[in-house]
């Protein structure tokens, strides 16, 4: 949640599992989970993790796009945006 130009964190990054998310015109039933309830889920089911990426790249376009926007450069340079797991099946 955004007030007066702050990021407002109004949950906590440990908590994992539904809640409803209201920023949308019909609130919308969101999942969150831990990067490490991902990870260890890959690991898990035999996964061998070769790389994590947690980059994100914006065109000038696409800031001025949703910069007015719920999701805006401000949020996706102060909270990670994107999570990629590249992994394999672990060999026998």
């Amino acid at each position: 949640m955004e007030q007066e130009g702050n990021l407002v964190l109004t949950k906590s990054y440990l908590e994992e599992g539904a809640y409803k998310h209201e920023a949308w015109p019909e609130t919308a039933i969101m999942q969150q989970f831990r990067v490490s309830t991902y990870l260890n889920a890959c690991i898990q089911s035999g996964f061998v993790i070769e790389q994590v990426v947690e980059d994100v790249s914006l065109s000038d376009e696409d800031i001025e796009k949703h910069a007015k926007g719920w999701y805006n450069a401000e949020k996706a340079a102060a909270v990670p945006t994107t999570l990629i797991i590249k992994c394999r099946k672990a060999q026998a």
